[in-house]
């Protein structure tokens, strides 16, 4: 086994063993001070090192300004998040939020993922007892986008990268045209994991790199691994890399302290995390498994299968879809970034010490993990752009950690890479996130505001009370407008459209209607009102039932280009 030296100048920076070892002790807070100019500058804003803390430096003037311009890109961003339109999907993650509590989120209300997500957020309606769905279930993505980037630059505070590390990190999430689309902003279950998986890594980061592993912070790693997991399955791959790293780092660390101080905890907090899903399995299996396996097993691919809209069915259309997300903005930089950072030592050092300069388990389990997100892009079919997102947080996370490990005299380039990095991810994002800001200043164009004063002007308008009843494939907007909703549409569509390929044993499990039955349905039921948005081909269904059973149209501002409400005239005393 290698032992470490502390002398910088004799480049021996290298870790104490070439398999999984604990990243070397060393100051690093940045650039040495010979490195001149703006990245010598911002370097000395962190200098807590790997394995341990020390002294930290004040930060300087560089430093304030690139956090200032952090925020004022956030902001940006919050602005952006805020007045970007409603997605398809948040009717079901929404609407079920809402809901729960008034029935079982699977059964009555046809929710197709683990639970944490209505969870979360039907807690949080609880406890304000708001009326504006969408803008609290956006503010709640606003949140998870501060905790991303408070991950990193603990990440990078924790392992002593940099603050030109934190920087570009933070630029590269930020400036990530995937992230900050639809997948990013919308009130669903593709940004929410990300947060809760860094920081899974923070804190098990603080577990390992210590003399003695801490069984608290391994402990509370594994509660954040199963949140993440339970909040989209898709990071199931967390979990048995995170608990690897428990057992095969370091190897400076006896198997038995290993296991006890760092294996054992790990799993006591995933169970511990994973109560909400163990309760939900072991409380109605069958309905769970109905309505989450089976789902996307089974009634997914029979719907998509008979359905003419364009889709990514094929592995060759997979792959041009992910070259196309990964190999363009700032997911390219992010490689970029990992590729120079590796290759810098390569140069110097030659392969041996130059790999070695490099390995490091916090290294070898994030780029296992960004391998893992690559492949469980490929999994679900049809492919939409948003199943391309797991690998992408750990890509960011592996340019901090390489930035931590950079030899001595290779930290001035590193740094100027990194901030060049930092300035074309400010190029990606700037014209998307600057209107942000001006639309943050500007609460009447918040998309949650307008669809809640819109729905609550056009149930008045319509006459309408809080108690009616309304059938809708929109049932976000029905909720913002004070309405009762049927359990057959707390789903939105998704339930909806891939009733009629139900197995009859399956029946059972699902409260629903379908093209099929819509009609029989509607005249069993006789909803008060019937809600189109005018933006799902599905709906003219329920369009066509209101005109031919006399229900009166009413339109808000937008008239036809907005939602349409028909209400069922008011039959005449005496008369059934």
């Amino acid at each position: 086994m290698m032992k470490r030296d502390v002398s910088q100048d004799a480049g021996a920076n290298l870790p104490q063993d070439p398999g999984f070892a604990a990243p070397p002790a060393m100051p690093d807070g940045g650039i040495g001070a010979e490195a001149p100019g703006l990245a010598a500058s911002m370097s000395t804003g962190l200098s807590d090192g790997p394995g341990g803390l020390s002294v930290r430096a004040t930060p300087n003037l560089a430093t304030i300004a690139a956090s200032g311009l952090l925020a004022v890109l956030y902001l940006g961003l919050v602005g952006r998040l805020l007045a970007y339109p409603i997605g398809r999907d948040e009717n079901l993650f929404i609407a079920v939020a809402r809901l729960w509590g008034s029935g079982d989120i699977y059964r009555d209300f046809g929710y197709n993922h683990l639970p944490y997500l209505p969870y979360m957020l039907g807690g949080l309606y609880w406890l304000t007892g708001t009326g504006h769905l969408l803008l609290l279930g956006r503010l709640l993505v606003a949140a998870s986008w501060a905790m991303a980037i408070a991950a990193l630059w603990l990440i990078a505070r924790r392992q002593r990268a940099g603050f030109p590390a934190f920087f570009t990190g933070a630029m590269l999430l930020m400036g990530n045209v995937l992230l900050i689309g639809a997948p990013g902003l919308m009130v669903s279950n593709n940004f929410l994991p990300l947060p809760f998986a860094l920081m899974a890594i923070h804190f098990l980061l603080c577990g390992l790199d210590r003399e003695r592993p801490s069984w608290m912070c391994c402990f509370v790693a594994g509660v954040l691994v199963s949140v993440a997991v339970g909040l989209k399955a898709n990071y199931i791959f967390l979990a048995p890399f995170v608990a690897f790293a428990t057992v095969l780092a370091p190897l400076a660390h006896p198997l038995r302290q290993r296991l006890i101080c760092g294996t054992v905890p790990l799993a006591l907090g995933g169970l511990t995390g994973g109560v909400p899903a163990l309760i939900a399995i072991a409380s109605d299996p069958d309905a769970f498994f109905a309505h989450t396996i089976r789902y996307f097993t089974q009634l997914q691919p029979a719907y998509w299968s008979h359905s003419t809209d364009p889709k990514i069915m094929t592995a060759a259309q997979k792959i041009l879809l992910a070259e196309e997300i990964w190999t363009s903005n700032a997911t390219l930089l992010a490689l970029v970034g990992m590729v120079a950072l590796i290759a810098l030592p390569l140069w110097r050092r030659g392969w041996r010490d130059g790999v070695l300069a490099v390995w490091s388990w916090p290294v070898i389990l994030t780029a296992a993990l960004a391998v893992m997100g690559v492949v469980i892009s490929f999994v679900p079919t049809p492919s939409f752009p948003q199943y391309f997102v797991p690998p992408i947080p750990f890509l960011v996370l592996l340019v901090v950690l390489l930035r931590a490990r950079t030899l001595s005299e290779n930290r001035t380039a590193a740094d100027a890479v990194l901030l060049s990095l930092a300035f074309v991810a400010l190029l990606c994002a700037g014209s998307r996130l600057a209107p942000g800001l001006i639309s943050l200043s500007r609460p009447a164009t918040w998309e949650g505001v307008k669809i809640h004063r819109e729905m609550r002007d056009l149930a008045r308008s319509a006459g309408a009370s809080s108690g009616d009843t309304v059938a809708t494939l929109s049932p976000v907007l029905a909720l913002e407008g004070g309405f009762a909703l049927p359990g057959e549409f707390a789903a939105g569509q998704f339930v909806y459209r891939v009733a009629d390929y139900l197995p009859p044993q399956d029946r059972t499990y699902w409260t629903t209607t379908s093209p099929t039955h819509l009609t029989s349905w509607l005249d069993a039921n006789r909803p008060s009102a019937i809600l189109v948005s005018g933006e799902e081909p599905l709906e003219q269904a329920f369009a066509d039932y209101a005109r031919s059973h006399g229900y009166t149209a009413f339109t808000g501002k937008r008239g036809d280009a907005g939602p349409v409400l028909y209400r069922r005239t008011p039959e005449p005393a005496g008369l059934e």
